[in-house]
């Protein structure tokens, strides 16, 4: 193999090393965002619940309020 071959060679392996490389980079990108996505949609389904939660406490607490002062009322 002459010294031009050789050279043809080595620019060969470097263009596809540098091909597949690229593609890697793009598929680790689009799982990379799709695994965001998951993780946002995560945590909104969490804030969901969690404001779920809290207007339940407070339709709970307002109702307990009210007995109390019927209960206050009645003892007065």
């Amino acid at each position: 193999m002459n010294d031009d071959q050789l050279n043809d060679l080595k620019q060969f392996i470097d263009s596809r090393l540098s091909q597949t490389e690229t593609r890697f980079d793009e598929k680790f990108e689009l799982k990379l965002e799709a695994l965001r996505a998951e993780v946002q949609d995560g945590f909104g389904g969490i804030a969901e619940a969690i404001e779920q939660l809290h207007e339940q406490s407070d339709a709970e607490s307002s109702d307990v309020a009210q007995r109390l002062t019927k209960l206050e009322q009645q003892a007065a």
